[in-house]
């Protein structure tokens, strides 16, 4: 395996933090047998040759050697190898995102075809990634069949960014959903057609798929996207109301169900989004982090147009969703919304959203503290997230009775506390377990 792996002239490409010699002795990890290693060999990858959804000089001469993996039916953790390739070609990709990548000829971003310079080293690094992928088309397909259900997924997931295969592409997927028993595949499959415009298949999705929830909601997410219809909304809100364990895992999800529904939502015309209001205003309550961020753009879409000048008078229904936003602390922590809020004439500020309404809101230090705090336990950043969750103990210590999903603030912790401290970890896992006994093995 691997052997022209070091007839690449690695050292004279680039990748984000300069040469990209330190890539193959981290392409060669990946055979290895420990499970931690290959977990940061993938880390340390995602960061120098994708960081941040950025592809470099160095990105397409990774792309033959994913393919090589792939192909080995005894190499491990083949789906995530495909969840990478993938994101290689597109950058960030999901429902809530269109991706930005080249086909060879064009480059495009945000779904338009961008003017750009034929010798600019990013744009040929986009098209050479597509050219090297589009020659992997036939193992994709046999890799669609697979035995292991992340790698189906996952080439279900390439085959998404791969969408000038066209009819063959389509016959395919179609094909292997007609014998998909697996929910999780299912769902990307109908990433996949939604990302190639097969409306006929989603809606058979949508109309069939009982016992495959993820399945039904991807495809009534991309339906909407390609193909918006009215009674598109009875659906979406019902994924908005109940949420869908694991979907968040699937290819193409841009994070949990409620979120994605939420977002497509935007998608339907203004008159039908406001039906969706009073489920998403609820739904606003539970979410927590950059989970609140698709819930934010659909209120806003629902609710008052885009503009330049600053808005100060309101009716309503814009009341309506101001006051449930003043509600939810979280989200004004989030500097991702404020461009989101600018765009509708809006400040991303509660105090200031406050006043504009003439309503008094008050600060929740420890809330503002351990929300923070959280987020850097799911980013990885576990010495600030222990700081942060002693000083929110230390302001209030009952603030993990008013935060949204508590259980998974409780396990958040345990991940913050597991080396530092296996003892006060275990306790903070048993206090998510009693809450959601389902929320995951130690």
């Amino acid at each position: 395996m691997l052997r022209t792996l070091d007839n690449v002239d690695w050292k004279s490409l680039e990748h984000a933090y300069g040469s990209a010699e330190d890539v193959p002795d981290l392409i060669r990890q990946l055979l290895s047998q420990d499970a931690k290693v290959r977990s940061d060999v993938m880390w340390h990858l995602y960061g120098n040759v994708f960081h941040q959804g950025t592809r470099y000089p160095a990105t397409p001469y990774v792309i033959p050697f994913l393919i090589e993996l792939c192909s080995n039916p005894d190499i491990l953790d083949r789906g995530e190898i495909l969840r990478f390739w993938g994101s290689l070609i597109t950058g960030y990709f999901s429902v809530q995102e269109r991706p930005t990548w080249g086909d060879g000829t064009h480059i495009y971003f945000c779904g338009e075809i961008q003017e750009g310079d034929d010798d600019d080293p990013y744009s040929e690094a986009l098209h050479q990634i597509y050219r090297n992928s589009l020659s992997a088309k036939e193992l994709l397909f046999r890799l669609l069949t697979d035995e292991e259900v992340s790698v189906r997924a996952g080439a279900a997931w390439v085959l998404a960014c791969l969408p000038t295969l066209g009819d063959p592409l389509i016959d395919r997927l179609r094909s292997q959903l007609r014998r998909e028993a697996n929910g999780w595949v299912r769902a990307a499959i109908a990433f996949s057609l939604g990302e190639i415009g097969d409306s006929d298949s989603l809606r058979q999705i949508l109309g069939s798929d009982t016992e495959h929830p993820a399945a039904r909601c991807m495809a009534a997410c991309e339906l909407a996207r390609i193909s918006p219809r009215d009674e598109l909304i009875e659906p979406l809100l019902g994924f908005i109301c109940e949420p869908i364990a694991g979907y968040d895992n699937v290819p193409g999800a841009g994070g949990e169900s409620t979120g994605d529904a939420a977002f497509s939502i935007t998608y339907l015309p203004p008159e039908v989004r406001q039906h969706a209001v009073p489920a998403i205003c609820e739904r606003l309550e539970h979410a927590r982090s950059f989970a609140t961020m698709p819930l934010v753009a659909a209120l806003l879409s629902a609710a008052f147009e885009q503009r330049e000048e600053p808005l100060t008078r309101f009716n309503e229904l814009q009341r309506l969703v101001l006051l449930a936003m003043l509600n939810a602390q979280e989200l004004w922590s989030i500097g991702n919304l404020h461009w989101t809020f600018q765009s509708y004439g809006l400040p991303h500020d509660r105090e200031e959203c406050a006043q504009l309404l003439g309503v008094q809101v008050t600060k929740d230090e420890a809330f503002s503290e351990l929300s923070i705090a959280v987020t850097y336990s799911d980013m990885g950043f576990l010495e600030k997230a222990r700081q942060g969750i002693e000083k929110a103990l230390e302001l209030d210590p009952t603030v993990f009775a008013r935060i949204p999903k508590p259980d998974e603030c409780w396990l958040f912790c345990a991940k913050a506390f597991a080396e530092t401290d296996p003892e006060r970890a275990v306790k903070t896992y048993d206090n998510a377990r009693s809450i959601n006994p389902n929320i995951g093995d130690r």
